[in-house]
């Protein structure tokens, strides 16, 4: 029944029909063993102090008044003068905790902390602090109403994932992938159960459900006999390279990049993919069989366990420290991509996999997820029309932060054969990743403007656009005045725009300047500490002292990156202190 070749109606039925019934018993099993959880139209009704105030006496009302509807709601009589009294006690009891709110937060925060139920003391500060930045819209990319700004982010989203078009690239993968798959029957992979069982324990709880409302909860305590059936659906997808829509459907949502900016920019958005829960723990069972190891992928900080921004800062600080002692400017030019992500060319991609020498039914089967895969968009409770994605990797799905590293790893390895920049103890630095945050680094001028080139030739090859008016140069000057050769150097251009000088850049969160010195920095730490702090009594003024203690702490004494201030004044740090 499961031809390698072409998948026949009569087997993607079947296929649907094991689907469906797989997804309909997690479903009934769910409901009936897994509490609910909070969908979010209902967190304006969640009372603090509810069910110390008001749950008893709402219980109490509403026997009282179902007695009193019950003998045919007389006007008087001992059953209506009960249903009155119980209502106004209840109603008293409701409008005190809504007055008293602030304060009863404050004492269950306090309550916590003396308990020392710290998970219960975060999960009601997470709960008080995560409010929504959209509910506060009412307008975006001039459209007005949830409905029309609905359709507007449909037709935004629409236009920018299908704005890459490559059908020769698409037959050539198709034609490779029926060759490749014709000659490694040898070759193919079968998932176990253990790959499942171990995929489950990767999961999280607590994530977000996609629109078949299954929880990864439901999957991670399903149990062996679950496991035994994902197991089976899973190899029926990879052996014949197909899963069904409703596999593929997810939920597109506009997320506030910036919640102190202008929400009525549909630039100061991003979009989160909220995926099926089964399709979250299919990519993580199919990552072991995609990701390979390369040398260069040492030059993305992004998307790697153990690595952070500021390990990514601290050697672009570091490189340029050493030549500017030794002597030398240093060139350094910060790039900024156009909609990165969101303009990845499936078909290259998967060439590139092909490539690494990944199993050709992972490819086969990749190919046609996401090349059919149809999402919607959902603003406030509104959701939009289905449409298909033709571009772009989706933020927020397990093999999308990997698959974007693999996609840029060619230009990064460009760079580094091109042996031209800087270069420490005969290693490279010419080039660091964070994501799509790229920096070159060239000890000359005429270095800096070939790394250019060739950053821009890579990019092109790969459909991606430099964003010229985000991106700049910096040029860091020797440390001994008498070795500075120049005091203004030509443009430097990139793809026929030249790219502007600065005198510092916030680079991953820190600001860096042309004399690496670190007071800005640190005085960017000091009007953050008074914002968090500002918040922080805005929101818990009513809370005791040992509370604000906790979250000052937590929020306001964010220090970590202070390890990364090698020059700076004393003043600078005695403010902060």
């Amino acid at each position: 029944m499961l031809n390698d070749c072409c998948v026949s109606d009569c087997t993607r039925y079947e296929i649907d029909n094991y689907y469906d019934s797989v997804i309909s018993c997690v479903t009934n099993a769910s409901h009936v063993c897994l509490p609910t959880r909070q969908v979010a139209p209902m967190r304006d009704y969640v009372i603090p102090g509810w069910n110390e105030h008001v749950s008893d006496k709402h219980k109490i009302a509403r026997d009282a008044y179902l007695a009193w509807a019950a003998l045919g709601r007389p006007r008087s009589g001992p059953e209506h003068w009960l249903m009155k009294r119980t209502r106004a006690q209840f109603k008293l009891a409701l409008r005190y905790c809504k007055q008293h709110e602030q304060s009863i937060r404050s004492d269950m925060y306090a309550q916590a902390l003396t308990s020392k139920d710290y998970k219960k003391f975060w999960r009601d500060i997470r709960k008080s602090t995560n409010s929504r930045s959209t509910v506060h819209a009412e307008s975006v990319g001039g459209c007005h109403g949830d409905t029309a700004i609905t359709d507007m982010w449909c037709n935004h989203y629409n236009q920018l994932y299908n704005s890459v078009c490559d059908t020769a690239n698409r037959e050539s993968v198709m034609q490779r992938i029926e060759k490749l798959a014709g000659e490694c029957h040898k070759s193919e992979i079968a998932f176990t159960i253990s790959d499942i069982a171990e995929a489950c324990v990767k999961q999280k709880r607590g994530k977000a459900m996609g629109l078949d409302c299954v929880a990864m909860e439901a999957f991670m305590y399903g149990g062996h006999r679950l496991y035994v059936h994902l197991c089976m659906l899973f190899n029926m997808f990879l052996k014949c390279g197909y899963v069904p829509d409703n596999f593929m459907k997810c939920v597109i949502v506009p997320l506030v990049k910036c919640k102190t900016g202008d929400l009525n920019d549909v630039n100061n958005y991003r979009a989160i993919s909220i995926s099926t829960s089964i399709s979250k723990l299919y990519e993580s069972v199919l990552f072991s069989f995609i990701k390979k190891d390369d040398y260069f992928d040492a030059y993305q900080f992004g998307f790697t366990s153990g690595s952070s921004t500021s390990i990514c800062t601290n050697i672009l600080k570091h490189t340029v420290d050493e030549y500017t002692q030794g002597g030398s400017h240093v060139f350094v030019g910060f790039l900024d991509f156009s909609k990165a992500f969101d303009k990845v060319n499936y078909w290259k991609l998967f060439h590139k996999l092909l490539d690494d020498s990944v199993n050709v039914s992972v490819v086969r089967l990749l190919a046609y997820w996401y090349s059919n895969q149809h999402v919607c968009i959902r603003w406030r409770d509104n959701l939009s029309q289905f449409f298909t994605l033709g571009n772009g990797t989706r933020q927020g799905g397990g093999l999308s932060p990997w698959l974007f590293a693999r996609y840029i790893r060619d230009l990064l390895s460009s760079v580094v054969n091109s042996k031209i920049g800087c270069n420490i103890g005969g290693v490279f630095i010419n080039i660091l990743a964070y994501a799509d945050d790229i920096v070159l680094l060239a000890p000359s001028w005429r270095g800096l403007q070939s790394l250019l080139d060739v950053v821009v030739q890579q990019s092109t090859a790969i459909d991606l656009s430099l964003n010229v008016r985000k991106s700049v140069c910096m040029v860091f000057r020797p440390r001994e005045r008498s070795k500075v050769v120049l005091t203004s150097f030509p443009c430097l251009n990139a793809g026929g725009n030249s790219l502007q000088y600065v005198s510092s850049f916030k680079y991953l969160g820190h600001i860096i300047n042309d004399c690496l010195r670190d007071d800005d920095d640190i005085q960017r730490e000091i009007k953050n500490m008074f914002v968090r702090t500002n918040i922080l009594k805005r929101k818990f003024a009513k809370c005791s002292q040992v509370v604000k203690v906790v979250l000052f702490k937590a929020y306001c004494v964010c220090l970590y990156d202070a390890s990364l201030w090698n020059y700076f004044n004393i003043g600078s740090v005695n403010k902060l202190r």
